[in-house]
């Protein structure tokens, strides 16, 4: 029995608790609540916003839209004039080429036909040059080149009985040779200063021309009145240029012991050393041979 009074107090403790916590709830519901409806304004005022800002955008992007497409309708006529304008300049270019290549066949085709006459006509040329070389030195195959007679030594006789008499006693010839003509080289007459002009004499018998060119060759000095002779045969300048050709090996060969050298015809060098004899069209080869077998110096006679 003296139990019981303590389990009402108890009772009676725990009633305001409850009571607190109902209240407590109430107040968090009504909080609650109004959190919910300010989150429901915002939610709409949102809305609104959204609304707002979609509409400023939508238009916006529609006047956008009308520039870009008025810009780009403008830009694709400029383009296709353009591109127009490139197409009709190809064309024309192409055009062009086409003719250019139509041509550039034509003129390949026409110089590889005038290569082949120029060929032709070159080989022409050599032949005739040959053969008029080969008939100017047929022409000139009785004549005689003579060189150092002081000018005047003939005034007051024929050319021909002076030559006759020089080359007779010049060279002890047994009879005077017949003679065709003779007269000086047509140049200007020189002084006595400098080199007198050269006789060019026409023999008529070829036996007396090879007499005079053999006794020519086999004596080493000719002279006539103190003055020493050189006496050639007559070729013409062509021939003469080929064999100055060989100029450096003659020297090279002139005045060895045992040597003996000179041309046949055009302007073939024939060279004699000790009773061996060789050939050369050369003047490399003929430089080269004298070389091997005197060395670069040369012999003196004195």
């Amino acid at each position: 029995m003296p139990n019981k009074p303590k389990k009402n107090a108890e009772q009676a403790t725990e009633c305001p608790r409850d009571i607190q916590d109902i209240c407590s709830r109430e107040a968090s519901a009504e909080a609650n609540k109004a959190v919910l409806e300010g989150i429901a304004a915002l939610q709409s005022n949102f809305q609104l916003f959204k609304a707002e800002i979609t509409e400023v955008i939508d238009k916006r992007l529609d006047q956008f839209s009308v520039t870009i497409r008025a810009e780009l309708t403008a830009i694709k006529k400029e383009t296709d004039l353009a591109i127009s304008a490139v197409k009709n300049t190809m064309d024309g270019q192409a055009k062009t080429m086409a003719e250019l290549e139509r041509s550039t066949t034509y003129t390949s085709d026409t110089v590889c036909q005038l290569q082949k006459e120029v060929e032709r006509l070159t080989n022409s040329v050599s032949q005739l040059t040959e053969k008029c070389t080969d008939l100017e030195s047929r022409s000139r195959r009785q004549n005689l080149r003579i060189l150092n007679i002081k000018e005047g030594e003939e005034s007051g006789r024929k050319a021909t009985d002076f030559v006759a008499h020089l080359l007779k006693n010049a060279l002890s010839l047994d009879a005077l040779p017949l003679i065709d003509r003779a007269h000086r080289s047509l140049r200007q007459r020189s002084d006595n200063t400098s080199y007198p002009r050269a006789f060019i004499v026409r023999l008529h018998y070829f036996h007396d021309w090879q007499n005079i060119i053999r006794k020519a060759a086999q004596l080493k000095s000719i002279t006539y009145n103190g003055e020493k002779l050189l006496i050639f045969p007559d070729l013409p300048a062509a021939i003469l240029k080929q064999r100055a050709r060989f100029n450096r090996a003659k020297e090279l060969l002139r005045d060895r012991p045992g040597v003996r050298f000179g041309f046949l015809y055009p302007a073939k060098l024939r060279v004699t050393h000790n009773g061996e004899e060789a050939y050369f069209t050369d003047p490399g080869k003929a430089i080269m041979y004298a070389e091997q077998h005197f060395g670069e110096g040369r012999v003196s006679t004195s």
